[in-house]
């Protein structure tokens, strides 16, 4: 071996741990940085959404920045229609949602304080329940954080909606020469186990997030058809909420359907309300458990429902409800490098 190959095989090597060490520190100032987390973390999903258009229509010989640039205004006017024609609406129920809040608060205190009665009476004073008083304080404590916090958080929202198209873009643009350059610094012994871990990636996490998006619309669809014909107050808002939920799997649909319950319960709506409302939110999560899990999602991500509930608990307690969703894909990519690197180091034993 000649000293300038040695001397090139340093050099490569030097050029991909700093490319490693420049991705970690990135992911820790993401982290740090919140906002910047989401943006790409939903510039990522946009990526994965319309690679497949980009690349069909490049194949076809259009210009793979104007086709970029055509379907993104393509969307943006399409999404700014559905905000024209939706925000009244939305709007309408968030402030009503806003205004109604201290009496939910104080309704869902009192139910936590007949429940407290209740369960007294059924311990026979073998333990004495005292949870109505601090269910109260923490109540009016978050209710006064979330009205303190609005403002934050729609700057937070406008921010992450400016910042995201325009990293998808970069994305979707500079991509697979971005991946190419990266892969052109692999030493050769592991460039074949490298391009097929980053294209299996690739498969993977475009499968699932869009297996994902499609699985929230339905859900999403299905409790606002069931609510509108209803004529359940927030239906549009209690709709956003379960499909927003369901991307977090097991606990995502009931926390989804927990505010339609409670409103309920506090309003002090009929039983044939309460009956309703579950037969919604059941025939929402049958379709998902029975056509769109099976079919879509669960050839994508195959992994055991312990592990998936361990991550969750993990993501929650790292990054709260971002972490819960992207749990998830970070895990299986973690399970697919570790399974496509077992392999490649198994076949080259038994070659």
């Amino acid at each position: 071996m000649t000293s300038e190959y040695k001397a090139f095989k340093r050099d490569q090597n030097l050029q991909l741990a700093a490319v490693v060490l420049l991705v970690l520190i990135s992911v820790v100032v993401l982290v740090k940085v919140e906002n910047m987390l989401v943006s790409f973390v939903l510039a990522f999903v946009i990526n994965y959404l319309f690679n497949p258009i980009v690349n069909r229509l490049e194949r076809k010989g259009f210009d793979r920045s104007l086709v970029i640039a055509v379907l993104f205004a393509l969307v943006g006017l399409v999404m700014a229609g559905v905000i024209v024609l939706m925000s009244p609406i939305v709007s309408s129920q968030f402030s009503s949602i806003q205004r109604d809040l201290p009496k939910y608060a104080e309704g869902i205190t009192s139910l936590v304080a007949y429940l407290e009665i209740r369960a007294n009476a059924l311990l026979s004073g073998l333990y004495d329940v005292s949870i109505s008083q601090q269910a109260g304080d923490y109540l009016q404590s978050a209710l006064g954080s979330f009205l303190t916090n609005v403002p934050h958080f729609a700057q937070k929202t406008f921010t992450t909606i400016i910042l995201s198209p325009f990293f998808a873009f970069f994305m979707l643009r500079d991509g697979r020469r971005i991946s190419r350059q990266l892969l052109s610094l692999v030493p050769n012994n592991l460039f074949e186990l490298a391009l097929s871990l980053t294209h299996n990636i690739n498969e993977q996490m475009g499968g699932f997030i869009r297996a994902r998006m499609l699985e929230a619309l339905i859900v999403g669809l299905v409790v606002w058809l069931g609510l509108a014909f209803m004529g359940f107050r927030y239906a549009t808002f209690l709709a956003i909420i379960a499909a927003v939920t369901n991307l977090i799997p097991y606990v995502g649909p009931i926390i989804g359907a927990a505010p339609a319950f409670v409103i309920a319960l506090i309003n002090q709506d009929p039983t044939i309300t309460i009956l309703l409302l579950t037969i919604i939110y059941v025939v929402a999560q049958l379709i998902d458990m029975l056509f769109i899990i099976p079919l879509v999602v669960a050839k994508i991500v195959n992994l055991h429902p312990v592990t998936v509930v361990v991550v969750i608990i993990i993501g929650s307690q790292v990054m709260g409800v971002l972490g819960m969703i992207i749990s998830i894909p970070i895990t299986s990519i973690i399970k697919l490098t570790v399974s496509t690197v077992y392999n490649h180091v198994i076949g080259y034993r038994v070659v």
